[in-house]
């Protein structure tokens, strides 16, 4: 099960509280860009009193970080899409380690979050409407992890395809992944629209988002840009975890959780 939302002992105002965004991160220290983008602009919004970063696979762990926040409540925002293995078991790890779970309020992870399924609409509309293509005769592709062992990222994944397919808006909607069938090397028989939008669902960034998922799509005879190849052209957007709403999302949520303290 994914580690529960902890209650607060008392209603904290915001502006006594910090938050802490905890993403994947990867082992060369290469995932942060976009934990620390959206960082930035949640102290911008405020109203918190600070906003901090932490990773599973590079510095700073989530001990690090809670050390470096001021004193007081903190909220956790796992910037993950699924309540797999990261989300149940590491996460809650590393958050023991602290030390501090008594001053700690863990969310889900937002990529579950209802709000996710018109992010991830917004991505492949703008990049339908940019494209001058017709939705219901374009086919969508969510880009999920996938893995062959634990079956979250496949779970979370087709939520969101039933969500966008319950839209009744594009003609198809799938799902591809990095580590299952049907790989997103294999883009080309996930769906059988002759132009096909890809929306990566991933919300931590790092390798997957920017080399993993563009090369598999290549192999499998993708442009990424709408280059027709082979009489079928495909578009690549900016992945869920980038998209400008998020920090709004992990706002409301944040206040909601502190209010509800």
């Amino acid at each position: 099960m994914t580690m529960p939302a902890q209650p607060l002992p008392a209603a904290t105002s915001p502006e006594d509280a910090a938050l802490l965004l905890f993403a994947h991160g990867t082992s060369d220290g290469a995932g942060a860009a976009i934990a620390t983008a959206l960082a930035g602009e949640l102290l911008r919004c405020g109203p918190f009193a600070a906003v901090g970063t932490s990773f599973a696979l590079q510095a700073p762990s989530p001990k690090e970080a809670l050390e470096s926040l001021p004193p007081g409540r903190v909220v956790v925002v796992p910037l993950l899409a699924t309540e797999g293995g990261v989300a149940r078991m590491v996460l809650p790890r590393l958050l023991a380690e602290s030390g501090a779970m008594d001053r700690l309020t863990v969310l889900p992870p937002i990529g579950l979050d209802p709000e996710v399924v018109g992010i991830a609409a917004d991505l492949a509309d703008s990049a339908m409407a940019g494209a001058g293509l017709d939705p219901a005769r374009t086919g969508l592709l969510v880009a999920g992890h996938g893995s062959v062992r634990r079956p979250a990222s496949e779970r979370s994944t087709m939520a969101l395809v039933d969500a966008l397919t319950a839209t009744g808006r594009y003609g198809d909607v799938g799902a591809i992944y990095l580590e299952q069938p049907p790989l997103a090397s294999k883009w080309r028989a996930a769906t059988g629209c002759p132009d096909v939008v890809v929306v990566p669902f991933f919300l931590s960034g790092g390798h997957h988002e920017e080399e993993d998922l563009p090369a598999m799509l290549r192999d499998g005879g993708g442009g990424l840009d709408g280059r027709a190849i082979d009489g079928r052209r495909l578009w690549l957007t900016p992945a869920v975890g980038r998209h400008p709403r998020l920090a709004g999302l992990i706002r409301r949520r944040a206040l909601a959780a502190l209010d509800r303290g």
